[in-house]
C-alpha cells in the first residue's frame, strides 16, 4: 500500500514539474526601455538565458530594446510579473514595489521579482546574472 502511495506521489510530482518547464513564456509588458515583465519564465539559468538567445531578435523588433548608449553599453531586467501592477502607497512596506515612469496610471507599479539580468559592453560579451 505504502510503495503504491509513493510510486503514485513521484509520478504525480514528475507530471508538475514538466508541466510546470513545458509552460511558454509570456511577455506581459516593457517598461522604460529596459524591464520586461514576463510570466512562466524558466527556473534555471540555463533554460532563461536559452530563452533570450532564442527570443532577442523577436524583442528587438517588437519593442526596440535593447537600446545601447553611446558606448555601447546596455541592461535589460526581467521581471516577473507577479500579481499584476498595484499603486504605491509610498509606504514603508511598498519599497519592494519597482514603478513604472512611463505609465499615467495609478496602478503602475509591480512587486520587485528579479529574475534576470542582461548586459552588454560594445567590446565584450554578454552577460546574465
Amino acid at each position: 500500500m505504502i510503495k503504491h502511495f509513493v510510486i503514485m506521489l513521484i509520478i504525480i510530482i514528475c507530471v508538475c514539474a514538466a508541466w510546470h518547464t513545458s509552460r511558454p513564456v509570456e511577455i506581459i509588458a516593457v517598461h522604460d526601455g529596459n524591464t520586461i515583465l514576463v510570466k512562466n519564465f524558466p527556473i534555471f539559468k540555463n533554460k532563461q538565458i536559452a530563452w533570450w538567445e532564442s527570443n532577442k531578435e523577436m524583442i528587438k523588433n517588437r519593442y526596440d530594446i535593447p537600446r545601447p548608449d553611446e558606448e555601447g553599453y546596455y541592461a535589460i531586467y526581467v521581471q516577473g510579473f507577479g500579481d499584476g501592477y498595484h499603486r504605491d502607497g509610498e509606504r514603508e512596506e511598498d519599497a519592494d514595489l519597482l514603478c513604472f515612469k512611463d505609465m499615467p496610471v495609478e496602478a503602475h507599479c509591480i512587486n520587485k521579482d528579479p529574475l534576470l539580468t542582461i548586459g552588454n559592453a560594445r567590446n565584450a560579451p554578454s552577460y546574465f546574472e
